[in-house]
């Protein structure tokens, strides 16, 4: 269980999260500082979106297992699985860094995740509908051109040569930015 301080740190970094998303999407400008801080929230984006799947497809088995089980001792099944806007990142530098993406797109990917446990959708049509919610959050909220590859483990393992992308070999360093202390 965590303490009272790691729980308070936690919601603190969250919270921070949340104000970074908050401050790129409103970024005014197309300087290198600024193109540099939507890249970087681009790439938290995509890591966001990812493991908001596999959330939304491990809950769900999880849950499934458990149901079954209920059902059959004659209990009521359990709640749901539920989302979470914040997503803890590991990055290629050994650190971790929470990421924040609005409900609409967390709502969205993790029931991808859901339906493709269940097998209501194939992986080429959950890859599909990623791709395009990320394409959406890059254009719309980061104000970019490009994306980046969604689900890319979930490629490799459905497309022949997809580990060959030059976007999957990005192993450079996520950071945040870091807005002043007042």
């Amino acid at each position: 269980m965590l303490s009272f301080l790691e729980t308070y740190n936690a919601k603190a970094l969250k919270n921070r999260s949340k104000k970074e998303f908050e401050k790129v999407v409103n970024l005014v400008g197309d300087g290198r500082t600024e193109r540099s801080l939507r890249v970087r929230m681009g790439v938290l984006a995509r890591a966001h979106v990812d493991k908001t799947f596999i959330d939304g497809a491990q809950k769900t088995a999880l849950h499934q297992d458990a149901t079954m089980a209920a059902l059959a001792a004659g209990e009521s099944p359990p709640e749901k699985p539920q989302r979470t806007l914040y997503q803890l990142i590991k990055t290629s530098g050994g650190h971790a860094v929470w990421a924040y993406q609005p409900e609409e797109y967390v709502q969205e990917v993790f029931q991808v995740g859901v339906r493709y446990q269940r097998m209501d959708i194939t992986a080429h049509t959950a890859i599909g509908i990623t791709q395009n919610l990320l394409d959406r959050i890059f254009r719309f909220e980061f104000k970019l051109n490009e994306s980046l590859d969604s689900l890319q483990f979930l490629r490799q393992q459905t497309e022949p040569n997809a580990g060959d992308d030059v976007d999957s070999q990005d192993n450079s360093d996520i950071s945040t930015t870091q807005a002043p202390d007042d």
